[in-house]
């Protein structure tokens, strides 16, 4: 447990440390050899080791129990208790610091997920009801996408989601697609008709390029403005909400109008 922990120890603490179990035992083994045994003496270094031992367990019991209550904390703090995603505040702040990183040469898709009419499944079929349909939204995002993207609640019935190094339409079609037709099947399951609408903010690499210092040809621009992005996808989650619920719309990064068709429930293009 000593020589685990010597990162996190300071090195003359660890020399004492290991000092005072191995030059005890060399001490004992010596005059056993070279003078017999003496049981006072072995008593003595026995007791002290089994001390010795006691105290070193204890502390490795309390580092862990203090390390596990962090990590539990810390987990708290980042994820929303109803759904296992990150929250708003986390999310964004890894949102953020992937965007500070993109470059010239990096892509991407910011989207907002949201619940329709999610007042009236509340109103209609109660608030049980209602959590349900965010787990199961929250869960097929998850599944949907991968698992170094981004995937945050945003709050209510509304989810964000990051994600990383794609611009692809045929991906986004294929993945929104997959996420319609669960929603449907398990809608129809319970009887209940229940779809999400989709705005997107897509981010092609050559929408970043950024500007070029004298003429020749280096990018100097360090990253997109994540505030602009969120807008754009908020833009495009109002034209789905307000034309065609239960669709998604793809508005390009810095580009204020539609940058391809939605896509129906089932996954089909309208």
């Amino acid at each position: 447990m000593l020589i685990s922990y010597r990162k996190n120890l300071d090195r003359i603490i660890f020399l004492s440390m290991m000092s005072f179990f191995v030059l005890p035992t060399l001490a004992t083994i010596y005059q056993a050899l070279a003078y017999g045994f003496s049981l006072q003496c072995l008593a003595i270094v026995i007791s002290t080791q089994i001390m010795f031992v006691m105290d070193t367990v204890e502390m490795n019991m309390r580092f862990h129990s203090q390390q596990a209550a962090y990590e539990k904390a810390r987990y708290e703090a980042e994820h929303d208790g109803m759904t296992g995603l990150l929250n708003k505040e986390a999310g964004w702040k890894h949102m953020r610091k992937y965007f500070d990183r993109m470059d010239s040469h990096d892509e991407a898709m910011l989207m907002f997920v949201d619940i329709d009419d999610f007042k009236t499944i509340n109103d209609t079929y109660g608030h049980t009801v209602g959590d349900f349909w965010i787990r199961e939204v929250a869960s097929q995002l998850r599944h949907i996408y991968r698992q170094d993207d981004i995937i945050c609640r945003y709050g209510g019935d509304e989810f964000m989601a990051l994600i990383r190094n794609t611009a692809s339409e045929q991906v986004l079609e294929t993945t929104l697609g997959m996420f319609f037709q669960q929603l449907t099947r398990i809608s129809e399951q319970h009887g209940q008709d229940v779809h999400c609408s989709v705005g997107v903010c897509r981010i092609p690499s050559i929408h970043i390029s950024g500007n070029t210092d004298g003429g020749n040809g280096e990018d100097t621009r360090g990253g997109v403005d994540f505030d602009q992005c969120v807008k754009q996808a908020d833009l495009a989650l109002y034209e789905t909400k307000r034309f065609n619920k239960g669709t998604f719309t793809v508005y390009d990064y810095d580009r204020p109008q539609p940058a391809s068709q939605s896509a129906s429930r089932s996954g089909r293009k309208v």
